[in-house]
């Protein structure tokens, strides 16, 4: 039986069959299904001529005898095998290479999910090898036979991880950190003063690496924080970077906030010691030794009066001999700038006064002290030569003070110029007190630190 071309079938087919088949299509135009036709019939023609070819080839049988017969000589360059090994292991590294890179950029920070997969790469080099065999007359043939070189390259994102789970090792370093924090400043730019530290307000740290800030307003903005390892000395300082708010603005001192394995309690900001957060269950133990108490004082006097008002300055004198020095504070360097004492007595520092006020002492923001004696005194001539002495013993934190004095103007109007505590006395009983005061050890003191040097209480 003689075989029917497809395509001659429905060339020769009856109108009825077409019809049909137009009746599928009926938005598709003639002319449209003639251009269908004749590019169905090349494909199949084209698809029918490789199938009897490949019929062909398994038909032929060849032994070891068999002589191949108008063999095509061709020759390889000799360079040209190298250079299309070394392309491909250019192009194998290129891949692998830009696929570590797109799988870096594409990774969420902070361990956001990113996937891990590992990438494959393989690719095929030709490599040239001589075969020699012979045609029908018993010459000898050479040829090329291609042997096949594969190379195999992996790639894994440097993630690592699992690629079905979310990659929680970039916030591994927050642990230890996670809580609540009291955020404190310095009022004198040196926490190592601790009675200096203001509560600015409260941070609290969570796992995923955030954290909220509630300030002493109450006003509450949230950041987050990376890990960071700065190297100080030789030494490696773990650190925490805090980002800005979500208003773009810096909630701390500085982003970057140092730990120190001395303090676990705390995390500093800045390469100074003026900002910390504290863990809020941590409480810093009470100094109720002389030098804390004269600290407090010295750190009240700043927050009231600022460091830069007259020039204020401080020294400590033991005046009373008990072992524990006196803090004198001066106010300044003018005329009418004094000098006022503090004693420390029950974990506090207390003003010498007289059960009314601090007593005032000196001028110019000095006085004059007898260590020997416990005395501090005063001496003051006017133009006119007017004297006026104080001296006032210091005994069990209490003074006892003697002032005389000549008036110049009292012996001008005829009355007696001598006083002694506010009573008339003679010139020889004047002139006694003189002489006691002009024997003592005066010193003058009031001024050796400014406010800010807490180096002598430390």
């Amino acid at each position: 039986m003689k075989e029917k071309n497809i395509f001659d079938i429905l060339e020769n087919a009856e109108n009825g069959s077409m019809n049909r088949l137009a009746d599928k299509c009926p938005e598709i135009s003639d002319e449209q299904l003639d251009r269908i036709f004749v590019k169905s019939e090349k494909k199949f023609r084209k698809m029918r001529a490789g199938q009897e070819r490949t019929k062909r080839e398994n038909n032929i049988k060849m032994t070891e005898n068999d002589v191949v017969e108008g063999v095509e000589h061709s020759k390889r360059p000799a360079w040209l095998t190298p250079l299309s090994t070394a392309a491909s292991i250019l192009l194998i590294a290129g891949i692998a290479i830009g696929s570590t890179v797109m799988l870096k950029r594409n990774t969420k920070p902070n361990g956001g999910g990113g996937l891990t997969p590992a990438i494959t790469v393989t690719a095929s080099t030709g490599t040239g090898t001589s075969v020699i065999s012979t045609d029908k007359n018993g010459s000898a043939v050479t040829g090329t036979a291609v042997t096949t070189t594969t190379t195999t390259v992996t790639a894994t994102s440097a993630s690592g991880g699992n690629t079905n789970t979310e990659n929680t090792a970039d916030t591994e370093f927050i642990k230890p950190f996670i809580g609540r924090w009291r955020y404190e400043m310095s009022s004198i730019n040196n926490l190592q003063i601790p009675e200096s530290a203001d509560y600015m307000g409260t941070v609290e740290i969570t796992s995923d690496a955030a954290y909220t800030m509630t300030d002493n307003s109450g006003n509450v903005t949230h950041g987050t924080i990376r890990n960071f390892v700065e190297e100080i000395g030789g030494s490696k300082v773990q650190c925490l970077d805090f980002s800005e708010n979500e208003y773009s603005t810096s909630d701390f001192l500085t982003s970057r906030a140092y730990y120190d394995e001395s303090k676990p309690y705390e995390l500093h900001f800045g390469n100074g010691y003026v900002a910390r957060l504290v863990r809020e269950d941590h409480v810093e133990p009470a100094d109720t030794s002389w030098k804390g108490a004269y600290r407090g004082l010295l750190i009240r006097i700043i927050n009231e009066i600022g460091v830069s008002y007259n020039d204020p300055m401080w020294d400590l004198q033991d005046i009373d001999g008990d072992g524990i020095p006196e803090l004198l504070i001066s106010t300044g360097t003018t005329q009418n700038d004094y000098v006022n004492i503090y004693y420390y007595e029950n974990g506090r520092a207390e003003g010498i006064n007289n059960t009314v006020q601090v007593i005032p002492f000196g001028r110019y923001g000095v006085t004059q002290i007898s260590k020997e004696d416990h005395y501090i005194g005063e001496k003051t001539l006017n133009e006119i030569n007017d004297e006026f002495y104080q001296m006032t013993r210091f005994e069990d934190h209490y003074p006892y003070t003697v002032s005389f004095s000549y008036d110049h103007d009292l012996e001008e109007h005829g009355e007696i110029p001598y006083g002694l505590n506010a009573r008339p006395v003679s010139e020889e009983e004047f002139n006694s007190k003189v002489a006691e005061f002009n024997s003592k050890n005066w010193i003058t003191v009031g001024r050796q630190y400014y406010l800010t040097n807490f180096s002598p209480l430390l």
